[in-house]
């Protein structure tokens, strides 16, 4: 007892309490942008196109994500890439009609309905082709670990920014750039980007992995 007549403990308990409340919200706020990409990844596996409407910013994903598709599509130059000084009539025929083209189909496509359906469409093909590697039967925590390792960067950008960057399970030289916000319903994709690593990008990452 102290001259307060109260246990001494009694008023270390709320400052434990802030202590624990402080670091599970710092907890929660850190993986919660993690748990949003695992969830639109699993949604779009299993075709929830209800939860995918809700978790992704659509017109800005589309906007961001077409000139990626263009790119790679119509082999056009990147923002990196000088432009020829006098372009043929096919490279700027390619150039206009072939992005409305695929701009359509973009916003044709990419939808939370169909996006699980590219991707059905897609596995359909490369289990025909190379089989079935078994991911879908792994449990939870090695499917986790798979989606982890192909991994390149995650980081916040600010308080209500993440952008997180991810090579593709059948090629590694392709990444998936996606930028997160954090909105009053929680964490959406707004921003999807592809790109490609230059061989020599490739060799050092391959390198570095073996360290």
């Amino acid at each position: 007892m102290n001259r307060t007549g109260s246990p001494p403990t009694t008023m270390k308990k709320p400052l434990w309490i802030s202590v624990g409340l402080i670091a599970l919200l710092a907890v929660g706020y850190i993986g919660a942008p993690f748990l949003t990409a695992w969830n639109i990844r699993e949604a779009v596996r299993n075709g929830n196109s209800a939860y995918l409407t809700t978790a992704i910013e659509w017109p800005s994903v589309r906007e961001t994500l077409k000139p990626s598709i263009a790119r790679i599509a119509l082999d056009l130059p990147n923002a990196e890439q000088t432009e020829p000084a006098n372009p043929s009539l096919w490279q700027r025929a390619k150039a206009y009609w072939g992005r409305g083209a695929i701009d359509s189909l973009v916003d044709s496509y990419v939808t939370p309905e169909g996006l699980p359906q590219l991707f059905t469409v897609q596995k359909t093909y490369r289990d025909y082709v190379s089989g079935d590697d078994g991911t879908n039967a792994l449990p939870i925590l090695e499917r986790v670990s798979r989606a982890w390792a192909r991994v390149k960067r995650a980081e916040f950008t600010g308080f209500t920014t993440f952008e997180i960057d991810m090579a593709d399970k059948n090629d590694e030289t392709r990444l998936y750039l996606g930028k997160l916000e954090l909105t009053r319903v929680g964490w959406k994709l707004a921003e999807l980007r592809v790109e490609f690593l230059k061989p020599a990008t490739i060799t050092i990452q391959n390198f570095a992995g073996t360290l």
